[in-house]
């Protein structure tokens, strides 16, 4: 990294400007020295150079309140403030700076026992992962498959087990197309010529039809 900062300062050198090539140079090897240790802290994240000097110049402010104060926190408005930032642009370049975490690092208050281990390369089968601990609104892989299952037992079985107005009643009360749910007074306004009590009859009528033990599944 020196040398590529060395021979940025040989070609962007001008000599005209009558500075002396060895503080010219020094400045650009510094340079590109830091932007290498930037990256190296940031993971694949690459984020501007200043990102690294504004988070420089914010521990350097709370590293001197912490000495002036005796121990206080220096609140984000304050530091955001004196570096003529917003708080929450501050709030976003710290969390840009900060480093990547590995998905299979290990959780050191074991967080998830029962899955430590399950996944990732580590070598203690006791060990929670950091990947274990973190939620996902998203369906497993084998889950999508044996929903995917179900849901192709349960056309199969209402097109052979109900008449049309039954599996129309079911998919619009129980959302089976669009995922809403709808109470049997929107079905009856949705279809416009049945009441109340047809539609409770009408879905009573295929749930026996579904369960009964005779049914094609």
């Amino acid at each position: 990294e020196g040398i590529i900062g060395l021979a940025t300062a040989a070609d962007r050198f001008d000599y005209e400007r009558n500075l002396k090539f060895g503080t010219y140079a020094t400045y650009w090897i510094t340079n590109s020295i830091r932007q290498c240790f930037h990256a190296a802290a940031t993971g694949c994240m690459r984020v501007p150079t200043n990102y690294h000097q504004i988070k420089g110049n914010y521990q350097k402010l709370v590293k001197e309140h912490y000495k002036e104060t005796g121990g206080e926190a220096l609140p984000m408005d304050a530091a955001a403030a004196e570096l003529g930032l917003t708080p929450n642009r501050l709030e976003f370049i710290l969390r840009s700076t900060e480093p990547l975490v590995s998905l299979d690092a290990p959780v050191p208050n074991g967080l998830l026992p029962t899955q430590a281990g399950k996944s990732g390369n580590s070598d203690n089968p006791g060990e929670a992962l950091l990947v274990n601990t973190i939620k996902s609104s998203e369906l497993l892989p084998e889950e999508q498959v044996e929903m995917s299952l179900l849901r192709q037992c349960l056309e199969n079985a209402m097109a052979t087990e109900l008449s049309p107005h039954e599996r129309d009643i079911l998919r619009l009360r129980h959302g089976l197309d669009d995922g809403v749910s709808r109470s049997a007074r929107e079905v009856c306004d949705l279809l416009g010529s049945v009441s109340v009590s047809d539609v409770r009859k009408s879905e009573n009528s295929a749930f026996r039809k579904l369960r009964s033990p005779y049914s094609v599944h």
